[in-house]
C-alpha cells in the first residue's frame, strides 16, 4: 500500500491523526502540544497524539493514520501567530521537532527513507506552522500565538475537512496564513506562503 491508498477505501473515512511537539517550558514553542491538549477529547473523530521520542517510533504512527496533521511553533521571519500548512515532506521547511527527533539522528528524512524504500505505506502529511514569538525557557505564551491557537481551535472541522479532499490545494503547496485573516479551509482564502520557514 502506497501514499493515496487511502482514496480506495470505499466511503470509509481516512484515519485521521494529530500530533503534537515542541517544548511546553518554553513559551511558545509548546503551542502545538498545547493544541493537542485542547482538542483531546473534543468528539473529532479522530486520534492525537505527542510526538514520539525516538524518530524510528514514527512508523507506528505511519500504520496507525491515512492522514497526519503535525502541529508545531516555526520561526520564519513572518509575523508571530501566522499560520503555516506545509505538506510534507517538503525541502524548504523542516519542522524543529522532526528534524533530528533522537541522539540517534533519527529525523522525518531518515524515517521516511526505510519504508519508501521498501514499499511500505506512508500516509499523506502536513505540517500546521504557528510562527512564534518568544521560545525562552520559562515564558509564558505570547498572545500573538494565543490568538492563533485560539484561530486553529475554531476552524480545525473546516480544517480537516479539507485535508481529507485529496484534490484540495492545501495539498498542493505551502499556504500561509496572516494573523486574522480569513477561515484556514475557505479555498477563497488560500494564499501561497510568502516565507520560506527555517526551524
Amino acid at each position: 500500500m502506497t501514499t493515496g491508498d487511502h482514496e480506495n477505501r470505499g466511503k470509509e473515512p481516512p484515519r485521521f491523526m494529530v500530533v503534537g511537539c515542541g517544548n511546553p517550558f518554553a513559551g511558545d514553542d509548546g503551542v502545538g502540544l498545547e493544541i493537542v491538549h485542547r482538542l483531546t477529547g473534543g468528539g473529532y473523530g479522530c486520534e492525537f497524539r505527542e510526538l514520539p521520542e525516538g524518530g524510528i517510533d514514527l512508523l507506528d504512527l505511519f500504520d496507525r493514520a491515512d492522514i497526519i496533521l503535525f502541529v508545531d511553533a516555526v520561526l520564519s521571519g513572518a509575523p508571530p501567530g501566522t499560520l503555516h500548512l506545509v505538506p510534507l515532506p517538503s525541502r524548504q521547511v523542516v519542522p524543529r521537532a522532526l528534524g533530528k527527533v533522537s541522539c540517534h539522528g533519527w529525523g522525518l528524512e531518515e524515517t521516511l527513507s526505510l519504508p519508501l524504500a521498501v514499499g511500505w505505506r506512508v500516509p499523506r502529511m502536513m505540517l500546521l506552522g504557528i510562527e512564534l514569538e518568544n521560545a525562552a525557557q520559562g515564558a509564558s505564551r505570547t498572545p500573538p500565538v494565543n490568538a492563533a491557537l485560539e484561530r486553529v481551535i475554531e476552524h480545525f472541522h473546516e480544517l480537516r475537512a479539507a485535508l481529507e479532499m485529496s484534490k484540495s490545494p492545501l495539498w498542493s503547496d505551502q499556504h500561509t496564513y496572516p494573523p486574522g485573516e480569513g477561515q484556514l479551509s475557505s479555498v477563497t482564502t488560500f494564499r501561497e506562503g510568502a516565507h520560506a520557514v527555517h526551524m
